[in-house]
């Protein structure tokens, strides 16, 4: 019987936990910059990792391995913040966060296939994207905070 009853209890703490967060406004701010320094911290270590392959500077094959990492670390961030409900007055903020992170994906994903095909023309270009993008990814971490 207490087994059975422990397992009860065990499932529905399990299942209770399984709600999505409904954060205060400074918290869900807070989670906002949270993700979005990983994002920041992951577009330059791939902008770094393109120079260093360009210039030959780092083998391949220890390029492809971080930029997988660097792929999980920004899906993981991205997802953690996604799973958060936004307060009504932090929609904006949710929104450009997920155009934002959805953007970084996107330029992580176009240089790991770059690098994969060799497609070496393409990392200048990439580079500069993530130029670009680490710089909006950093004012709006720091507004969100």
């Amino acid at each position: 019987m207490r087994l059975r009853l422990a397992a009860l209890v065990g499932a529905l703490f399990i299942t209770s936990s399984c709600v999505a967060a409904s954060p205060d406004a400074d918290t869900y701010g807070d989670a906002a910059a949270s993700s979005l320094g990983t994002a920041v911290s992951e577009v330059a270590t791939v902008r770094t990792l393109l120079e260093l392959l360009d210039s030959g500077d780092i083998p391949r094959p220890a390029v492809v391995a971080q930029l997988r990492y660097s792929e999980d670390a920004l899906t993981k961030a991205s997802q953690g913040l996604g799973s958060l409900n936004p307060p009504p007055e932090q929609d904006a903020l949710s929104d450009e966060s997920g155009r934002l992170l959805d953007e970084a994906g996107s330029l992580l994903q176009e240089a790991r296939i770059a690098v994969h095909r060799g497609e070496k023309a393409e990392y200048r270009t990439i580079v500069k994207d993530l130029d670009d993008l680490g710089a909006r990814l950093e004012k709006l971490e720091a507004s969100a905070s």
